[in-house]
């Protein structure tokens, strides 16, 4: 599928002439931020990028920043109050919509939240011509197919994720070559008073129990409280690096589900770049909207 791929290639400039002033770009969530496109979106001077509404569900990275929203070239829109947001919610320079995560798909089919452009990262296509959404897959779908520009990051370090990641490289009206970093975070360092509160809680989680995992500081103690349970099931936000540790340990059989039977089931990976090659092409977690 490499002909496939070339055919679709162009630079990030060549993108940033599609847009036309009051669209709405959608752009991938968190870890799967594609942050070259982001990045001349945020430092072009074309007159064309006027009035931009900016759509992400979760930002963790740094190319979207205070100063380039106080430009008045872009608003944001988010579902999330933290990272940068939270100071720029304050100042209103950004829109908070308040809303479950679990709507969220239901607010973008229904055209609630129009969408005009998609901006995703993801991997090379395979020899099937299919590229993979990689560690971020809550609303990536719905938001390509509306937009009626969809434009492709193509980020080398992407894992290549099982579930329902898969985009056949037709869906594309243009691919660029990622020139950033994945964003990597560290594991939080151990802690006596989260260890003693997971092993409070460990001691209340049965065998074959479902649980789902959050990140922080409690959950990266848990994991290694739990290592002594059997035959767990993962359904969970996020995978995380102690999650990754509690899957490997064999505590995680995931054979007591009804759902996605013997497969750990979550929408975003956040972590270091350990976890990242751990992820890639493992068919032990399924990434589901």
């Amino acid at each position: 599928m490499k002909n496939s791929m070339e055919k679709l290639l162009v630079t990030p400039d060549k993108v940033m002439e599609k847009i036309k002033p009051g669209m709405s770009i959608f752009i991938g969530t968190g870890i799967a931020e594609p942050r070259t496109l982001v990045k001349h979106l945020m430092r072009s001077e074309d007159g064309n990028l006027q009035d931009l509404e900016l759509i992400q569900v979760v930002s963790l990275g740094d190319a979207i920043s205070i100063n380039a929203l106080q430009s008045q070239k872009y608003r944001l829109k988010t579902f999330f109050s933290g990272w940068v947001a939270s100071e720029a919610i304050t100042t209103g320079l950004v829109d908070l919509i308040p809303s479950r995560f679990s709507r969220i798909p239901q607010l973008i089919e229904s055209r609630q939240i129009h969408i005009d452009v998609a901006f995703v990262q993801v991997t090379p296509p395979n020899e099937a011509g299919y590229c993979s959404l990689g560690v971020a897959l809550d609303v990536a779908h719905q938001a390509m197919e509306q937009a009626s520009f969809v434009v492709g990051e193509i980020n080398r370090k992407t894992p290549r994720t099982f579930g329902d990641t898969f985009v056949p490289v037709s869906n594309f009206d243009m691919l660029v070559e990622s020139t950033e970093d994945l964003i990597y975070f560290e594991r939080w360092p151990d802690d006596a008073v989260f260890d003693r509160v997971a092993a409070n809680v460990a001691s209340v989680i049965d065998d074959g129990s479902c649980i789902a995992f959050s990140i922080g500081p409690l959950f990266e103690a848990l994991s290694r409280h739990l290592t002594g349970k059997k035959n767990l099931g993962i359904h969970s936000p996020f995978v995380s690096d102690a999650l990754m540790d509690l899957i490997k340990s064999g505590a995680v059989t995931n054979r007591n589900k009804e759902s996605w039977r013997g497969k750990s089931v979550t929408s975003y990976a956040f972590g270091t770049a350990e976890l990242m090659s751990w992820l890639d092409r493992n068919p032990l977690v399924e990434f589901q909207g």
